[in-house]
């Protein structure tokens, strides 16, 4: 992997990192879909509605709960509690982008504060129980979001330089969930811990492990409720919708969740509200709202320099390559995308493997079979390098293996049966303007929410 210093050697290693974090933070918040709520309001109304609209109720130690004040920040909450943090709340209420909120506050202390740790947020989902103590782990992510070396980054948390931001501790197995908790206790208490520490996770699910995180403190995100739904909407100027939701307490609870309002407020051009109405069930209703979005974020104009105009994939096309990547992430237990993690088990048939084996045997065949029949041209002639050229590259394309030259390859026989377009990071990025993706780190992705992740693999 190419260090980001072979380009800066001047650079010192925190402002390479701080850097890097500080992009990345700020294509995240670009694929919030609050964010994008708010970039169609009115400057006034935009301001209205740019703090958090929830409740949040804190418990520090002992001591009972108690609700946490409009007028006190993330970060001031933070501080007051030396930074050992844990939030929770439902599925989609809001966590991630608290977290993120609590992100962006850091990275602006840590640019003007040089003793200030630099915040990591990664996702504990990329974990997997061989790499052992978490630590491992996060200095590993690090090298893979920022292409930052491992040694640079243990040098950093030896300097108390690192803050770890672990959201998705719910998107774990139950059973893995626990010994993950474990391994983070003894990495926030270890003899090189860091000062600080975040972790976020689904409250339902971590009130049913055994292991408790011994942080300082606890945040719970609570639902929202009818008031604050209907100030977010009119600001919002969704006043139909909110008319609409008002009328119908079932989809009224399935906008109690903020990820579920911020998708109505996006997606409601394409919501037939009577046919929304008349399904039973909550899930179906889910199902109906989050199909929408994906029909709305498909078809809707984005200026985009991707890809010339009248030359963008089909809705049809984009929504195929979406749900094959969501399938063969869940497939192989991943939450990020990368190309690193596209694999053999993405082929699908015996045709398929034969057909990728026997391509990279005849490409590295031809590659090296051409280099050698140079070489021997210039000096034996040319007839002597074309009789070396073909007995070379039937030897090297049996028996050597080129990695660079096996990826182009199952590229090509994916696209070949339709299941990848032929510029893979082109389309990525226009599926992350689209907010379906998000760009996290260099080149690395995610779905928008893991909720739409799975959506998708039932489609």
């Amino acid at each position: 992997m190419k260090s980001r210093f072979s380009h800066s050697q001047k650079v010192s290693p925190r402002v390479l990192l701080l850097n890097a974090v500080k992009d990345d933070l700020e294509k995240r918040r670009h694929a919030s879909l609050h964010e994008a709520v708010l970039a169609s309001l009115h400057p006034e109304a935009r301001s209205e509605s740019a703090g958090r609209f929830w409740d949040i109720d804190v418990k520090i130690g002992n001591r009972p709960t108690v609700p946490l004040s409009r007028d006190i920040t993330i970060l001031e909450l933070f501080d007051r509690i030396d930074g050992k943090l844990l939030i929770l709340g439902g599925s989609g209420s809001g966590k991630t982008t608290t977290l993120l909120e609590l992100a962006e506050s850091l990275m602006l202390r840590a640019e003007s504060d040089p003793n200030s740790p630099i915040p990591i947020l990664v996702n504990l989902a990329t974990w997997r129980e061989n790499e052992h103590a978490i630590s491992d782990w996060f200095f590993l992510q690090i090298q893979h979001l920022y292409q930052i070396p491992v040694e640079t980054s243990q040098a950093l948390m030896n300097q108390k330089q690192l803050l770890p931001l672990l959201d998705g501790l719910d998107e774990l197995e139950d059973y893995r969930q626990d010994f993950c908790i474990q391994l983070i206790n003894e990495f926030a208490e270890g003899e090189n811990a860091p000062v600080n520490i975040v972790v976020c996770s689904c409250f339902d699910s971590y009130k049913e492990c055994e292991t408790r995180l011994r942080l300082r403190a606890a945040i719970w995100l609570k639902p929202l409720t009818e008031p604050q739904i209907k100030t977010y909407l009119i600001a919002a100027r969704s006043r139909e919708l909110w008319y609409n939701l008002e009328s119908d307490s079932n989809l009224l609870n399935c906008a109690k969740n903020a990820l579920f309002l911020n998708i109505m407020t996006l997606a409601y051009e394409e919501i037939l509200i009577e046919s929304w109405k008349r399904i039973d069930s909550t899930e179906g209703k889910i199902d109906y709202l989050l199909n929408a979005f994906i029909r709305r974020q498909i078809s809707k104009e984005i200026p985009t320099k991707l890809y010339k105009k009248g030359k963008e994939p089909r809705p049809d096309k984009v929504r195929f390559w979406l749900i094959w990547l969501a399938k063969r992430m869940t497939q192989d237990g991943d939450r990020e995308f990368s190309f690193d993690n596209i694999s053999l088990t993405w082929l699908q048939t015996r045709q398929q493997q034969i057909m990728y084996f026997n391509g990279a045997k005849i490409l590295t065949g031809l590659i090296w079979g051409l280099i050698t029949g140079i070489i021997v041209s210039l000096i034996l002639g040319l007839w002597l390098g074309i009789l070396a050229a073909i007995i070379a590259g039937g030897i090297i394309g049996n028996f050597v293996r080129i990695d660079a030259i096996d990826n182009f390859t199952l590229l090509l026989v994916l696209w070949w049966h339709g299941y990848i377009p032929w510029n893979y990071h082109r389309f990525l990025n226009y599926a992350s303007q689209r907010l379906l993706l998000a760009e996290i780190g260099r080149d690395r992705y995610q779905f928008m929410h893991h909720i739409l992740q799975k959506h998708l693999v039932n489609m």
